[in-house]
């Protein structure tokens, strides 16, 4: 059902902004070109940073085993302003190895997205050297997909 409403929101943007496209009399082929890989490189991207995360999650939920309760006699209460250190053995100038710094750009920037940013900046210079780019479409096409995002986040807030 929320992706049924997710696509008819996609739809509806898409013909808002041609509306208004149509309106100013701005609709040629570069504002369309420009509109539709803006909107589907910055979709890639965002669906990329999904999954990513998604599978960061799952991996750390294997660590844990949900299956299992513990007895109540074994819980217990938390005394307030309670606070856990949990030190890590690090340089004195707090200069990252190699392994920890690898690490956290694996993290944050797996290949699978830095393959979508790379294909929103080859479309960017294609359309720019076929002068079909159109700054105009390129700007509403990302941020069609942040209404639709928006409008995605306040219904799924709201519906529950």
């Amino acid at each position: 059902m929320q992706a049924k409403f997710f696509l008819i929101s996609i739809c509806l943007c898409h013909l808002c902004f041609y509306l208004g496209f149509l309106g100013f009399k701005l609709l040629n082929l570069s504002t369309i070109l420009s509109f539709e890989f803006a909107f589907l490189s910055v979709l890639l991207i965002i669906l990329s940073s999904y999954l990513n995360y998604k599978k960061n999650i799952l991996i750390r939920t294997k660590e844990y085993d949900f299956e299992k309760k513990p007895l109540m006699i074994f819980i217990k209460k938390n005394k307030i302003n309670e606070k856990i250190l949990n030190f890590r053995e690090i340089n004195d100038d707090l200069k990252l190895d190699f392994k920890d710094k690898m690490r956290n750009y694996a993290l944050f920037f797996p290949l699978m997205k830095i393959l979508t940013y790379g294909v929103l900046v080859a479309g960017f210079l294609f359309l720019q050297n076929q002068k079909l780019l159109s700054i105009l479409g390129f700007l509403s096409g990302i941020s069609a997909l942040f209404i639709c995002i928006l409008f995605f986040a306040l219904r799924v807030k709201y519906e529950s």
